[in-house]
């Protein structure tokens, strides 16, 4: 089991709200969707950045 750390990340509100609209409605809104969406996109720029 792992174990989720809470951090604290400031952003540009435009790249937050954009980011959220696309988010929220992949995600739907479910419990946590917003911790899950940054996740994802985490996720996604570590396998980009171990191509390069």
């Amino acid at each position: 089991m792992t174990r989720n750390r809470r951090v604290t990340i400031s952003i540009n509100n435009d790249i937050d709200l954009d980011f959220r609209k696309i988010a929220s409605s992949k995600m739907l809104f479910k419990t946590g969707w917003y911790s899950k969406a940054i996740e994802e996109a985490m996720l996604l720029w570590i396998e980009k950045e171990k191509v390069n």
